[in-house]
């Protein structure tokens, strides 16, 4: 993917609820890839995320952002996903990018 891409998509899909510098309505994101989901101090995540036992990853990543309520049934994000492949492969670019 193409982290410059993927942080326009970002910017205009996720910031809404998440940021690279601090907790808000979704977790803080920087670190997030090749970390354990649910684990980040200072946020109150639901148990499903707790208990994914994989680490963010190209495949977790992209899982997820296509279909957050299939992948992690139970997860408090309310999201529907990202439907094209390649603007998730973007964004994951950044999510690495940031790691």
């Amino acid at each position: 993917g193409d982290a410059g891409k993927g942080e326009k998509i970002f910017k205009n899909l996720c910031a809404v609820c998440h940021s690279m510098n601090a907790h808000g309505t979704g977790p803080l994101l920087k670190g997030a890839f090749n970390s354990m989901p649910g684990q980040k101090e200072g946020f109150g995540y639901s148990a499903t995320l707790k208990g994914l036992d994989k680490k963010w990853n190209e495949q977790t990543l992209d899982k997820y952002l296509k279909a957050p309520a299939e992948y992690a049934p139970g997860n408090a994000m309310a999201f529907a996903g990202i439907p094209n492949a390649k603007d998730r492969g973007d964004v994951v670019a950044y999510l690495k990018a940031n790691a």
